[in-house]
């Protein structure tokens, strides 16, 4: 059963991602970064835009980024697709599987995985961010294994290659440290109350101060040493990245997108309160902190999402509405419990991964799992004007310097390299200030901008704007500096005459 959960959620996946997990303009600029590494080794500056040419800037996302590239050179956006959506449906399928063996009825299942997977949704995209998803699940599954008794805390050190790994794929590692250190705060804090608490003595303490400060370790044992956690805290730092990111900004729960986190939320609160006290574990209590982030930013509704979804299926039996249900309506609980396994099939599940890669490879056209399959929706990325953007691409760097909104600055790093962009989605790399004002002129004429632009940076020889806006207004009505080389609905290709 276990391994038909998995192949059900992976094709589920492959069928409603296959343009939306392509939406992110970070997905474009990953590979290229990925193919960059792979070609000519580790690099600490930017390559891709002429407004920050040479600047200090490292792929702290490097593992992530060869991964994606190794994947694309295998089979393209639909191999990257297959990968990703495989990761994802890993994570539901052992969600799904655990609250199964809890005895709950499987349409119960269905309906509380349903909107894990709503509340999670807006976030998957094919990015190294994804390894912080995976990773909080197997953070989470570990110390939900120790506070239960079912692992010693000195097991806890599977986690360090984990985090070594994870690191190294994704700035969210600080997220998996946190988790850690509030589950081990948390049982120092009960063993002091005389509560549950797994840390029966000085050596299970020893133990989990070790795991800890191990996984911090690991935060430096990477290619470009301390400047990689450096580069996570710059972007902390970014304080005003929720004015222009989105996945930044406070949960708006007027918008129906965002109902499904405020129903998990209930559903994980309403198991909480059936648990007396006294029988609370530390780490059925950890996605109360996740919950508070996924209010703050809308980007951990997935974290919370996993982290509430294995704490509800390892608390559920210990709770009195357990208790009541089973006694009162066993056809819809079972206390015993379903065992569900996953056996050999699971490597049969896996193996149909890399069946479906290795059509890829091979360019066999099939539906779901074959070549062609993934697609970017050309009413989200400038499909149409691709053509003539490589007819004009340019052989020298200093003759690409193109005008770009923010979104596109990925899709021409990875379509057309010839061109040097005006900017993309690396905040770090440009900085709050500069970002803020670009966001703003594109908000009103930006005849100022653009003039103090061009004195700074050196005149726009191209220019690609999302049809409509300031921006392309502004180039529309210069036709004696300006030509339109292509127009469509969503984007217009100027070139300089």
């Amino acid at each position: 059963m276990a391994p038909a959960v998995f192949l059900g959620f992976w094709l589920l996946l492959l069928i409603g991602g296959r343009s939306s997990f392509f939406h992110d303009p970070g997905t474009f600029w990953h590979v290229k970064v990925g193919e960059k590494i792979l070609a000519d080794g580790f690099f600490r500056t930017d390559p891709y835009t002429f407004t920050f040419a040479g600047q200090r800037w490292i792929p702290n996302q490097w593992l992530g980024e060869v991964t994606m590239a190794a994947a694309h050179r295998v089979g393209g956006f639909d191999a990257l697709l297959a990968c990703s959506a495989a990761l994802l449906a890993a994570v539901f399928a052992v969600i799904t599987v655990r609250l199964i063996r809890t005895g709950v009825h499987p349409i119960a299942v269905l309906i509380l995985v349903g909107l894990a997977l709503a509340a999670s949704s807006s976030h998957f995209h094919v990015r190294p961010h994804l390894a912080t998803i995976v990773g909080t699940a197997v953070t989470m599954a570990a110390l939900l294994a120790v506070d239960g008794g079912r692992v010693s805390v000195r097991g806890l050190w599977w986690l360090v290659p984990v985090f070594l790994v994870w690191t190294n794929t994704h700035g969210g590692v600080l997220g998996g440290l946190t988790t850690l250190a509030l589950a081990a705060a948390g049982w120092v804090g009960f063993r002091v109350l005389g509560l549950r608490s797994p840390i029966a003595g000085w050596y299970d303490f020893a133990h989990l101060t070790g795991v800890g400060l191990a996984c911090v370790a690991t935060f430096v044992v990477t290619p470009y040493g301390a400047d990689l956690p450096r580069a996570w805290f710059d972007i902390m730092s970014l304080s005003r990245l929720p004015d222009y990111i989105q996945e930044h900004s406070r949960t708006d729960f007027t918008n129906p997108s965002a109902w499904p986190v405020l129903v998990l939320s209930g559903v994980y609160l309403f198991v909480l309160t059936g648990l007396k006290p006294r029988e609370w574990r530390v780490a059925w209590l950890v996605p109360l902190f996740w919950m508070a982030q996924a209010y703050l930013r809308v980007r951990h509704a997935p974290l919370f999402a996993v982290a509430a979804c294995l704490a509800v299926a390892d608390a559920w039996p210990a709770t009195r509405w357990a208790a009541t249900l089973g006694a009162r309506r066993p056809d819809l609980y079972n206390r015993a419990g379903v065992e569900v396994r996953w056996g050999l099939r699971g490597v049969a599940a896996l193996a149909c991964v890399v069946v479906a890669m290795v059509l890829q490879a091979g360019g066999i056209r099939l539906p779901v799992i074959g070549a062609g399959w993934a697609r970017l929706d050309p009413a989200v990325w400038p499909m149409e004007s691709l053509a003539a953007l490589k007819q004009n691409e340019p052989t020298l760097p200093a003759d690409g310097h193109i005008f770009n909104d923010y979104t596109d600055g990925g899709f021409l790093i990875y379509h057309t390299p010839g061109y040097r962009v005006f900017v993309d989605d690396r905040c770090e790399l440009f900085g709050d200030d500069w970002l803020v004002r670009f966001v703003e002129a594109g908000g009103h004429e930006p005849t100022a901008e653009m003039a103090e632009w061009q004195e700074k940076y050196g005149p726009f020889r191209f220019a690609l704007t999302r049809t409509g806006t300031y921006f392309d207004q502004y180039f529309a009505a210069r036709k004696d500096e300006w030509e339109v080389v292509s127009e469509t609905p969503t984007a217009n290709f100027y070139r300089r005459k």
